[in-house]
């Protein structure tokens, strides 16, 4: 027998339609092979494709596939899932849930917008971090940089499998045009999956960091808008005092990040940072809006066939 399943295409981080990063959210997910999962993120040809699942932990779970492998974290299709979620009427805004998933149980929380269906806040473990060893002149080369365009004073930075670049300033990130294959190579020989390079500025004077996210090792050359990376970057900016957003609570502070201007799909994400005592952050939290762009169903049966 034939099954078809509602399939939404939403783009995340944004309202404008064909902007901000797209991700397939796939419902009624039950009872599909982690191979036939894998055949749709690749039919989908997406950065990450996301199946809504049940959990009998949370009020819901999430797996998230790139063409290639499946991820252990992905905001941007989690934003995806949560506004789809909303917009067909299967979770009520307000309200706070909870999200099972590989990179453990996360939390949600679905605010009223007046934009869109949702905007949704997630929280983003914070990894921990610890100075590179790659070689300046290594990572320069790879990135086809001269050196000079690192920023110095902000060494490279690794968190979890992602590794934090600074560069000295917006106009050398926006032309940033890396060696794929030589990124691939660094990623394989320091066991990095992700590369967030940064700059402590934007396009907007409303934001406080552009970034962009290479990722040749999950199949991803360039990933548009990252939420699964903004969210510890802004612990480390924070935490060491790199950035001094507003506060808008007792030691949690807010600020807007850019990414997407390079490939003409810009998108913004709300970074939020709660401290210690100490100064020490213990909580990050992406917020985000989206938009669907397309509706349909998609035939796939549960079981794997070859």
């Amino acid at each position: 027998m034939t099954i078809w399943r509602p399939v939404l295409q939403i783009d995340a981080f944004t309202t404008t339609p064909c902007t901000g990063n797209a991700a397939a959210v796939v419902l009624d997910a039950a009872d599909l092979d982690p191979v036939v999962m894998q055949r749709i993120a690749r039919e989908m040809n997406l950065s990450e494709t996301a199946f809504v699942l049940p959990s009998s932990v949370a009020d819901w779970r999430l797996r998230w596939w790139t063409p290639t492998v499946e991820v252990p974290l992905c905001g941007h299709a989690t934003i995806a899932a949560c506004h789809a979620l909303a917009e067909t009427g299967r979770v009520a805004v307000p309200g706070r849930y909870t999200i099972e998933t590989a990179s453990g149980v996360l939390e949600v929380e679905l605010t009223p917008s007046e934009r869109a269906p949702c905007e949704v806040w997630l929280d983003i473990p914070i990894p921990e971090f610890a100075p590179s060893n790659i070689l300046p002149v290594a990572l320069a080369n790879a990135l086809k940089l001269d050196e000079t365009a690192l920023d110095r004073t902000i060494q490279p930075i690794r968190g979890g499998e992602y590794m934090y670049v600074a560069l000295r300033n917006l106009t050398d990130l926006l032309a940033l045009k890396p060696d794929i294959n030589a990124l691939e190579l660094l990623s394989s020989t320091h066991d990095v999956t992700g590369w967030a390079v940064y700059t402590l500025s934007g396009v907007s004077p409303a934001s406080a960091v552009h970034v962009r996210f290479f990722a040749p090792a999950l199949g991803i050359n360039e990933d548009p808008v990252t939420g699964s990376a903004q969210g510890p970057l802004g612990a480390l900016l924070v935490g060491a005092d790199l950035i001094q957003p507003p506060a808008v609570a007792k030691q949690t502070v807010q600020y807007q990040a850019e990414q997407g201007d390079a490939l003409s799909r810009p998108g913004r994400v709300l970074v939020e940072v709660t401290s210690d005592a100490q100064g020490t952050p213990v909580r990050t939290r992406i917020g985000g809006v989206a938009v669907t762009v397309l509706r349909g169903e998609l035939r796939a049966e549960g079981a794997q066939h070859e």
